[in-house]
């Protein structure tokens, strides 16, 4: 009996993403080594954007937008809810090592496997909080 060759493709995930200028570039390249689309608004030298460009941008791009700015959770809120993805992350350790270990930590989890391409998700060390649409 013959045993077949198995070729592994590396795939990459459909998910896409635009960091904050309040994260560091570093985080978007460890996005990146896990297969996702990722850049960065300072690798773009683009840090001169208001939120609101950011959203504009994130929206032409159908990017979901990594933040750690409360004010996007309001844009989301009041104003982009169901046409933009925002992912805030919580913690008061914000160097690249400690976000990425939570970013790790939340695409491994069920959680991750959701649709959340146009909600607001709230990353914490303690959990994770998805908001729906309709919420």
């Amino acid at each position: 009996m013959q045993q077949k060759n198995l070729i592994v493709k590396k795939t990459t995930t459909s998910l896409k993403f635009l960091l904050d200028a309040n994260l560091s570039p570093l985080t978007a390249e460890f996005l990146r080594n896990l297969n996702f689309d990722a850049v960065s608004i300072l690798e773009q030298k683009l840090h001169y954007l208001s939120d609101e460009e950011v959203v504009k941008k994130a929206k032409r791009e159908g990017r979901i937008i990594i933040t750690f700015d409360q004010d996007f959770v309001d844009l989301w809120y009041f104003r982009e809810k169901g046409k933009v993805g925002i992912m805030r992350i919580r913690t008061k350790n914000q160097t690249p090592e400690n976000v990425n270990k939570i970013l790790k930590k939340f695409f491994e989890s069920p959680k991750s496997k959701a649709d959340f391409g146009k909600q607001l998700v709230v990353i914490k060390e303690t959990g994770i909080r998805i908001s729906n649409i309709r919420s």
